[in-house]
């Protein structure tokens, strides 16, 4: 509920200048800002408890415990975001990964709180994250998950929470049961539950000797008698206390009656025996002959019966004084004879006329009162009344708007008048739904016109959105809308789709949406060359440092931009080179030559100096630099050796091809450490380098545990670089799951012997 609601906010809050900020601030913005506060500060008040000495009082237990619902509300909170697609997904992938990090100096027992927000996480939207996109980092979170769920160190009920986790990923995330009372019943209950299946209420097994000699509801007919002509005030749901209503089944008409007084009074024996006596000449209208001795005498038994009752309700406790309790079990859906449906409409009786308490009951029932009922009478309208309704008109249908809109748009092409066009388009009164079609129809209405229409288009585009009229969601849905459009209106306006690159590129500058969202729809060569077309444009606008910039923030797969045939990166540096993008991958263009400089001469001296010439200072710490250096040394130093010709890769290679590999890395170690030294991130990269390049050879047998030994050995990769590698979640480098497998023995090993050399250094 609350999601949605700040999906409202996002959508109808107005934005607002900060002070102290430049720029616009939105109402999404200051959310995302909070939940990534209150999501990086989770565990800080409960560091404030582990940091006490001693066992914590109640009073700390209880704000530990309102703490951590906190922490868990917070979780579902940003999940349920998520859900809404107001935080994308590489956001929600963060978190995770987040809490499946494992720090080095944090044990398993110590990740509890962090995996019970990963489980809840997972539980809210973890279905909107499992497709096919994102299967290899699901995979990957799951694989971790399993693991940690065998981990004896956990306590039990995290656990138990991976686990059902890792469960309802299996079911397809279906819940196992859905809206099931999973607690424990009453007898009660099992026997209403058996009534239900079998037709047949079956009593508790001392039901007929602890009833003998009452009713089915456990009183006599006697006490029937004398306590259903009580008096007080009962309501639809009301009676005496300790019967059903009174004596009839239903209400309104066509009630069955059940008056016991026009049959034989029955008197129910404890042998369960039944003795009629006589009650001539007495109904329920009083009256008759014969039997006078015995109404009088019945009528004194009903009013010492009716005044003992009294008495015992006045000796109650205030909280049971209520009148008209059932007992457990009992229910009535029969009103009383004292019932208001009974009372007349027209008002109250006066107290003179009630009946005094202490007066017996006559015996005879008040008829019912019928009155014809109230009429209501609405006062007229006022002329402002209907005037004020009539100004209410519905909002104006598609049709409508779409002449709205052309209307306004042939206007504002002539004057060129922003504000007057944002407030034409705000007096439409266009409901949310329809704002992505009113976008895609100001795109489409000036494509066939001059370019200083369509820029003013685009001026309209980012004015409306500046002024919340419409959201970065709308732009996108209306450029969707018109990219499915491209392939009929192509043949009449030959260079759409550089016009419509123009209108993407410039949203992308005016930071209407980011180039992931624009890049999104063209996948896979969709609409190919458009997205080279963009960022053709974004060069114009913004030029090439800002778009060097925007492209790397987005981490853009652009082999998977292009068209099947050319995903590769040798084609793809083909292409950018014809169109003049080439700059975006300097680190592509500089393996291609680093290549050709270690085939001329593979010496450290050499291929350092080549290093210094052609690549720039700032580019050696860059990881992508370490990630070209570290794949072309492996290249060569495979194709030397161990994947040289005519040599099987699935087969474990010769004792001489393993001692000429060891030989050619220990000769290029140098080059190597000179970038890795002292820089654990770095040699991150490389370990996923050798990753890949296992990866692109179809992992040879025994290849990457033998590098990550050597590398180990000839100290280019310290021990933290293998840890983090190993706990590392992504997706940007494919076979991370199979490498695992290979070295997560060897890993082990490294682990437990470097706990034992700490141990010792302790000792010391």
């Amino acid at each position: 509920m609350y999601a949605q609601l700040c999906r409202r906010l996002c959508d109808d809050a107005p934005n607002f200048d900060d002070p102290n900020k430049s720029g616009t601030t939105t109402f999404r913005r200051l959310l995302l800002n909070k939940c990534q506060d209150e999501f990086e500060n989770r565990s800080t008040t409960f560091a404030a408890f582990d940091r006490d000495d001693g066992p914590l009082t109640p009073e700390q237990n209880e704000q530990k415990m309102v703490a951590k619902r906190k922490m868990l509300g917070n979780i579902r909170f940003i999940g349920e975001l998520g859900k809404l697609d107001m935080l994308s997904e590489a956001i929600l992938h963060k978190c995770i990964k987040q809490l499946l990090e494992k720090k080095r100096t944090e044990t398993v027992a110590d990740r509890a709180e962090d995996l019970e927000c990963l489980c809840q996480i997972m539980r809210t939207c973890g279905r909107r994250l499992d497709h096919d996109k994102a299967k290899s980092l699901m995979d990957q979170y799951f694989d971790r998950m399993r693991t940690m769920a065998g981990s004896s160190e956990l306590p039990s009920r995290i656990r138990f929470m991976l686990e059902d986790c890792i469960e309802l990923r299996g079911n397809n995330w279906a819940p196992r049961k859905i809206a099931l009372d999973q607690g424990p019943r009453t007898i009660q209950q099992v026997r209403d539950a058996a009534a239900k299946v079998h037709g047949v209420y079956y009593p508790p097994p001392e039901y007929g000797r602890r009833h003998q000699g009452k009713d089915f509801f456990g009183s006599s007919m006697k006490q029937i008698r004398a306590q259903r002509d009580m008096g007080g005030l009962s309501d639809v749901f009301g009676g005496p206390q300790g019967i059903i209503g009174d004596a009839g089944i239903g209400t309104g008409p066509g009630v069955i009656q059940d008056n016991h007084d026009d049959f034989p009074a029955v008197n129910w024996q404890r042998n369960g025996n039944m003795r009629n006596q006589q009650n001539t000449g007495y109904n329920q209208f009083g009256g008759g002959g014969g039997g006078g001795n015995q109404r009088q005498e019945g009528s004194y038994n009903q009013y010492q019966q009716r005044n003992t009752n009294q008495q015992q309700q006045n000796n109650l406790p205030p909280r049971f004084m209520k009148k008209n309790q059932f007992n457990s079990g009992e229910i009535s859906l029969r009103p009383t004879k004292d019932s208001m449906v009974f009372k007349p409409q027209g008002g109250f009786m006066p107290l003179s006329s009630k009946p005094s308490q202490g007066t017996p009951p006559s015996g005879s029932p008040t008829p019912i009162m019928m009155q014809p009922p109230t009429i209501p009478i609405q006062p007229a309208k006022s002329s402002g009344d209907k005037g004020k309704k009539d100004r209410k008109q519905p909002p104006p249908s598609k049709e409508d708007l779409k002449k709205l809109t052309e209307e306004m748009l042939t206007e504002y092409l002539n004057t060129k008048t922003v504000d007057e066009a944002v407030r034409s388009v705000r007096e439409m009164r266009a409901p949310k739904k329809h704002m992505p079609e009113l976008t895609s129809h100001l795109m489409t209405y000036a494509l066939n016109k001059e370019d200083s229409d369509r820029e003013a288009i685009s001026d309209l585009i980012a004015a409306l959105r500046k002024d919340g009229v419409i959201s970065s969601e709308h732009f996108i849905e209306g450029f969707e809308s018109l990219l499915q459009q491209l392939s009929d209106l192509e043949n009449d306006i030959p260079l759409i789709k550089s016009y419509t690159a123009a209108y993407a590129a410039r949203a992308v500058k005016d930071d209407l949406v980011p180039l992931t969202d624009v890049a999104q729809p063209m996948e896979n060569g969709a609409h190919y060359p458009l997205f080279l077309l963009v960022l053709q444009q974004l060069h114009k606008l913004a030029g090439r440092d800002q778009l060097i910039t925007v492209f790397t923030d987005s981490k853009i797969n652009m082999v998977k931009m292009l068209p099947e045939i050319d995903q590769n990166k040798e084609k793809m540096m083909g292409i950018l080179e014809g169109k003049g993008l080439s700059f975006l991958f300097p680190l592509l263009r500089m393996q291609a030559e680093l290549w050709k400089a270690l085939q001329s001469d593979p010496t450290p001296t050499a291929i350092y100096k080549w290093i210094k010439d052609n690549v720039e200072a700032r580019l050696h710490t860059n990881p992508g630099f370490v990630n070209v250096l570290m794949s072309s040394i492996l290249k060569y130093v495979t194709q030397e050796s161990t994947l040289g010709e005519d040599v099987d890769p699935a087969v474990t290679p010769g004792k001489e091809l393993v001692e000429k590999e060891k030989e050619l890395i220990n000769r290029l170690k140098p080059v190597l450490q000179r970038f890795l030294h002292e820089h654990v991130d770095l040699q991150v990269s490389a370990l996923y380098a050798l990753q890949v390049h296992c990866f692109n050879n179809g992992f040879p047998k025994g290849m990457l545990l033998r590098m990550f030994m050597m590398m180990y050995d000839l100290e280019i990769a310290e021990e933290d670089a293998f840890f983090r590698w190993k706990e590392d979640i992504n997706d940007e480098f494919p076979g991370k799951g199979k490498a695992l497998f290979q070295v997560n023995t060897w890993l082990q090993w490294l682990e437990t012997a470097e706990e034992d050399e700490s141990e010792e250094e302790d000792d010391d």
